[in-house]
């Protein structure tokens, strides 16, 4: 819900995720440690908090952050696909355009993002594939 996005409160419009197969797999994964309704349970709180994910990789002593996945995301999509700005940048859930623009066009490009997001699935995939092989 655009509610519990970053942005101006009632104004950050809903953002649909088209999810592929292998997300699917996580989702499916992650209910069976699900607790009151929420697929990513807290220890202390209801839901992980937004810097559970950082504290972990620090935990572990690795460079990345989660920011960075949206980086390697965008660089990845940049570098590999021919997308429009439009579609990629919605892929990551910034807005383009003006304020008249985006009036206009009020498409999520959901149907453009679904096979993006499918390759970048595949794409990490095989990236685990030859570190773990």
């Amino acid at each position: 819900p655009g509610a519990k996005m970053k942005g101006k409160l009632g104004e950050t419009p809903d953002f649909r995720v088209p999810l592929c197969d292998e997300a699917l797999r996580v989702i499916e994964r992650a209910k069976e440690n699900s607790k009151g309704g929420y697929l990513f349970p807290g220890k202390r709180q209801p839901t992980i908090s937004l810097d559970s994910m950082a504290a972990i990789m620090r935990k572990r002593e690795l460079e990345a952050r989660p920011h960075g996945f949206r980086t390697s995301l965008k660089t990845w999509m940049s570098e590999t696909k021919q997308v429009s700005r439009e579609v990629s940048e919605m892929v990551i859930s910034h807005q383009t355009g003006s304020r008249i623009e985006r009036a206009y066009n009020r498409t999520d490009y959901l149907e453009q993002r679904r096979p993006l997001m499918k390759s970048w699935a595949d794409f990490l995939d095989q990236g685990y594939k030859n570190v773990y092989s």
